[in-house]
């Protein structure tokens, strides 16, 4: 299965694109700002690099200065 992303510019458009969909017996969901922030986060979490870690002192020292 894929996936496509749409943004549209206001409501109209959404509006336009949601029939459209409906027409033609597609699958569809709009996304709230916490599912966009779901996805954003999930993926910072896929590329973040756990071999480089910080010493936990030398963090503390750093944001207290």
């Amino acid at each position: 299965m894929n996936t496509l992303l749409i943004q549209t510019t206001n409501s109209q458009e959404l509006i336009l694109v949601e029939n459209f969909l409906k027409q033609h017996h597609l699958k569809s969901r709009i996304l709230t700002d916490d599912d966009k922030e779901d996805i954003v986060l999930g993926r910072m979490i896929e590329e973040t690099n756990y071999a480089e870690t910080v010493d936990t002192t030398e963090f503390v020292k750093q944001l207290r200065s």
